[in-house]
């Protein structure tokens, strides 16, 4: 099996970059695909950048040039769930585009001519993913990420690790306003409730749901999606994000 592992930014796969041997890198579409071996397996590691367009655009390359069997994204996510924290893990149940609506020639969020609203995950991918970071949040997480670090962010140990719907868009939602419209929208469509919104995950797992390629998302809580948002997202990427990548993804890597 070959896996490709993408993050929105490099902070992101910072650890995983680091974590790489024997590695082959070949640029495609001004991105850095590293081909390598990733916690005893053959991996594709690449920084896809933000937004639906980049991370279809990455996924693609990495299913069509470097034939990968599973792809896993993993990056930081704005909590539209009052029960999230910063600091806590969403693992995607099923996937979204928030921000797509063709009507009415189709229904709102619907995939024109797919006649799909969500993107489930194969219920064996979530539930790794959930053994993976219980396995690492509920243990060895402070060999990376000291005390004061998580401290300095307002992170309660241990974190919360919840499954559900990840709803994405080209949006940077920092509105606690647009987040009860659009919790009150998706209920009015007889969807679940999103725990989580970011910019990339939907159009991964809609990519792949059309090459039939299996995926997995991981995103870790940077903010609320309000007001408050805007804070030092290079850092907690780096500091906290990356080491949860790396501290998950390595779990669930020699799993597969």
């Amino acid at each position: 099996m070959k896996i490709g592992v993408v993050g929105a930014m490099p902070q992101e796969i910072a650890v995983l970059k680091r974590d790489l041997q024997n590695v082959r890198r070949q640029t495609r579409g001004m991105r850095e695909y590293m081909e390598g071996t990733l916690y005893g397996k053959n991996v594709v590691l690449v920084f896809s950048r933000w937004a639906k367009v980049a991370a279809a655009s990455t996924v693609t390359t990495l299913i069509e040039v470097f034939g990968v069997d599973l792809v896993v994204f993993t990056g930081v996510a704005g909590a539209s769930d009052a029960a999230l924290e910063i600091g806590d893990v969403v693992i995607a149940s099923a996937l979204l585009q928030h921000d797509l609506d063709a009507r009415p020639l189709f229904r709102r969020f619907e995939v024109p001519l797919l006649d799909q609203l969500l993107f489930e995950t194969p219920p064996a991918l979530v539930a790794l993913a959930r053994k993976s970071a219980e396995a690492y949040l509920h243990g060895p997480i402070h060999e990376d990420v000291p005390i004061d670090v998580l401290d300095a962010f307002g992170i309660r140990m241990p974190p919360k690790i919840s499954e559900g719907l990840i709803v994405s868009g080209d949006r940077f939602v920092a509105d606690p306003v647009a987040v009860v419209n659009l919790r009150t929208a998706l209920s009015s469509a007889g969807l679940p409730r999103p725990m989580c919104l970011e910019m990339e995950g939907a159009a991964v797992a809609q990519v792949c749901d059309e090459y039939g390629v299996s995926f997995g998302i991981v995103r870790t809580i940077s903010d609320t999606a309000d007001h408050n948002s805007v804070h030092d997202f290079p850092r907690f990427s780096r500091e906290i994000a990356g080491h949860y990548s790396a501290g998950i993804l390595s779990r669930f890597v020699k799993k597969r």
